[in-house]
């Protein structure tokens, strides 16, 4: 009974909404719009925590308030493909038993973080893509809509287009900065019994090749979860994050370290080998403890404990 309550006292959420190349300014719209997303996706996720949800749960419902503001770039307000296309990816992690489900390159699917989930749940594969991930999401009578983007998605294009110079000699995608007004979404949760959880979404990086898949599809390279070592998701410039396993090597320094110390070392990890500006990363350990970290201008998150259940949310 002792080692019940003990746990019951560590118990929380903490999620992000992207690393960003500028600072948000904090007076503006854009920060008031930020703040009461994340404040509402968070208190989803924590208020699930606090009825005995699991922490899959939490990660998944913070994630699903994140993809339907259209404010982040994750679901409704995901970024375009070159061809002006949508297609994303989406992941969930289960440190309880290293179960994992990621979808990519999906279309038409509102909620690509509960079709992940779903590949846990349904079936005995980790990963589902592009016309797959349609008629698996068909089978479960997920409905499934056409996105049309809308006139302010199609300006940011446009303004994108001209910023990347996408026209260049060699065409290479791979230096685009990132974007920095939108960004992926991210959730690190721990329940009363200490099992830790991590999910992802996002639409992927502006203008990018149509069957480009990135970091957030990518088991310890955007997220990661071991009820043995903890939990990271990360932001940012995907093929670097994925070349470097971050939230795989987030967990793993999470055996000497706790959380905020393992992020550090993660993101002081990403900024050596590939510079400032490539990204963030959101961790917990298996004490409860949450780590921040990041190289870019800013990178929003919120975070609530099951000790004082008070809301924080720094726009970084």
């Amino acid at each position: 009974m002792i080692r019940s309550d003990h746990r019951n006292s560590h118990f929380g959420i903490l999620i992000h909404g992207g690393a960003k190349t500028k600072k948000i300014k904090r007076s503006s719209k854009r920060a008031d719009e930020i703040s009461r997303f994340l404040k509402s996706s968070v208190l989803d996720g924590f208020n699930l925590l606090k009825k005995g949800s699991n922490a899959v749960d939490a990660v998944e419902a913070a994630v699903v308030n994140m993809e339907d503001s259209g404010v982040f770039n994750a679901g409704a307000g995901a970024a375009l493909t070159i061809d002006r296309q949508i297609e994303m990816d989406a992941s969930i992690m289960d440190g309880k038993d290293i179960s994992a489900g990621c979808v990519g390159m999906v279309q038409g699917i509102r909620n690509p973080i509960k079709l992940a989930r779903q590949v846990i749940e349904n079936t005995n594969h980790v990963m589902i893509v592009s016309e797959g991930a349609l008629r698996f999401a068909k089978l479960l009578n997920i409905d499934v809509e056409k996105f049309y983007p809308n006139q302010k998605s199609l300006a940011k294009f446009n303004k994108r287009e001209k910023e990347m110079n996408i026209r260049s000699k060699n065409n290479k995608l791979l230096g685009m900065p990132l974007d920095h007004s939108v960004g992926t979404v991210g959730a690190v949760a721990i329940d009363r019994e200490g099992n830790v959880s991590s999910a992802v979404s996002t639409g992927g990086t502006w203008l990018k090749l149509p069957g480009r898949i990135g970091d957030s599809a990518i088991i310890g390279g955007g997220f990661y979860a071991d009820n043995s070592l903890g939990a990271a998701c990360a932001t940012g410039h995907g093929e670097y994050i994925m070349r470097l396993c971050l939230c795989k090597y987030a967990c793993d320094q999470m055996q000497l370290n706790d959380g905020a110390l393992s992020s550090k070392k993660s993101i002081f990890l990403l900024t050596k080998r590939f510079g400032k500006n490539t990204g963030g990363i959101i961790t917990v350990d298996t004490q409860g403890r949450f780590g921040i970290a990041y190289n870019t201008h800013s990178m929003p998150v919120a975070s609530i404990k099951s000790k004082d259940e008070k809301i924080r949310i720094v726009l970084g």
